[in-house]
């Protein structure tokens, strides 16, 4: 088959599956209206700090950090955070979350020695392809670290590093990531849950190793629907060990990938009918609109977890449950500030901010609201705002929120706190400095020093 009929088959059967819903104008409001409440704060720290800033919004991340504890807590006995660095790797941020008491999910031994720099004491350690260099720095604070094991290849290179290092009394603590799916790109992760039984079993007659867990992830959770069906496998899964195994096992790791309650917010080109309109027709031009799948709340979630943890009864329903949000407590934890510096045209403006900030293409794939903080409004009008680098992808939007524009003025990028931040680059432009509100003064990050 052609690779553009296979592509266009592909999404049609998406389509089939899943179809946006139109992002009415009143949930936009709602939502600007929202960040808004911020509106003098924000132009104080682009006038103090200068543009393009990251604005570390640390109360916003104590609300979400409280939410997300307070819905899983009343539902669930024993429950623990794991803020899942690679979402957002501030380190102002990430220390927030550990002073908080709060544990972090690393997935490197770059993450791992900065969690280690700023003395948390709980840090789960995920990923495939661990170094050797990685899996000893986890064994030498093995009475931090709890390893999860990506393959039995990677339990044979921990045993043999354990009997090399010479362990006192003190084990390590580990568990084993179970794969959600066996084929394509997702098969570089876990071992298969059949396989889980087996490897178990193995290591417990590992000298100075503590098995004791079990974490699976599953990714764009719209909804608990993919989690349920996980927490059924790793049932069944459990239920094969003999008893006497059973009884070591004390966490089940649920993993990370809860979406923003907002949802996805996409223009007309970005949803599944406009990728396939644009097969069909490269030149087609779409109408003006916004469209979004929408996300459960956070409590729908927990009632559905716990619900489907209880029907599963011991083990299950009796460990403690660890859980590895990243995006959903990052996303509004960190804003983007930039100052038009040449209107061109009436349609054409230029930011002195580019996405190497965000350092990926993510408004050509996402609907970021932009709004004019100098001149605030909910009229959204077109224009194009570009940033100042020399490719014709540093684009931040086509529309802005606002009554119109001109040279000076502050836009705000909201809520571009998860996988952004992470990926910036110096491409032309250097990297932005990032300000800290802290709810009573704004000040500005210490540069980071190796991390």
């Amino acid at each position: 088959m052609p690779k553009s009929l296979s592509s266009f088959a592909s999404l049609f059967s998406k389509l089939l599956k899943t179809r946006a819903s139109v992002l009415a104008p009143d949930l936009i409001c709602t939502y600007l209206q929202s960040l808004l409440e911020k509106r003098d704060v924000l132009l104080e720290s682009a006038n103090r700090f200068s543009t393009p800033q990251y604005f570390f919004d640390e109360p916003a991340l104590a609300q979400s950090l409280s939410r997300f504890h307070e819905a899983f807590s009343k539902r669930l006995e024993r429950f623990r955070i794991f803020y899942a660095v690679k979402s957002n790797s501030f380190p102002g941020l990430c220390r927030y979350v550990s002073d908080a008491g709060h544990g972090l999910d690393v997935s490197s031994g770059f993450e791992l020695s900065m969690a280690l720099s700023f003395g948390c004491k709980n840090i789960l350690f995920s990923g495939p392809g661990k170094t050797g260099a990685e899996l000893n720095l986890a064994i030498q604070n093995r009475d931090k670290v709890t390893l999860l094991m990506d393959s039995a290849g990677e339990m044979e290179r921990v045993s043999g590093l354990i009997q090399a290092s010479g362990l006192g009394e003190v084990s390590l603590k580990v568990g084993f990531r179970l794969r959600g799916q066996h084929h394509g790109i997702w098969g570089k992760f876990g071992v298969p849950p059949e396989r889980f039984p087996d490897l178990f079993n193995k290591a417990l007659t590992i000298k100075n190793l503590d098995p004791r867990g079990i974490q699976f992830h599953t990714s764009w959770n719209m909804g608990p629907e993919a989690q349920i069906k996980m927490i059924e496998r790793v049932g069944a899964c459990v239920k094969v060990l003999p008893e006497s195994s059973q009884s070591r096992l004390k966490f089940l790791d649920i993993g990370g990938g809860y979406w923003p309650e907002r949802g996805e917010w996409l223009n007309a080109q970005n949803t599944i009918s406009g990728k396939l309109l644009q097969i069909l027709d490269p030149d087609f031009q779409f109408k003006p609109g916004h469209y979004y799948h929408p996300a459960k709340p956070l409590e729908y979630f927990a009632r559905e977890i716990s619900t489907a943890l209880r029907n599963q009864g011991k083990p299950l329903s009796h460990l403690e449950i660890f859980m590895e949000p990243g995006r959903w407590l990052s996303t509004p934890a960190m804003h983007v500030l930039l100052k038009v510096i040449d209107k061109k045209e009436a349609t054409v403006v230029i930011a002195d901010g580019g996405i190497n900030l965000l350092g990926w293409e993510r408004p050509l794939f996402e609907f970021i609201p932009l709004l004019n903080l100098t001149r605030p409004s909910f009229r959204e009008f077109p224009i194009r705002v570009f940033g100042p680098l020399c490719t014709p992808l540093d684009i931040w939007g086509t529309t802005l929120f606002g009554e119109g524009v001109e040279n000076g003025d502050i836009i705000l990028v909201p809520d571009q706190g998860s996988y952004t931040y992470g990926l910036r680059q110096s491409f032309i432009k250097p990297i932005a400095r990032v300000i800290r509100y802290d709810g009573t003064s704004l000040s500005e990050a210490q540069p980071e020093q190796g991390f």
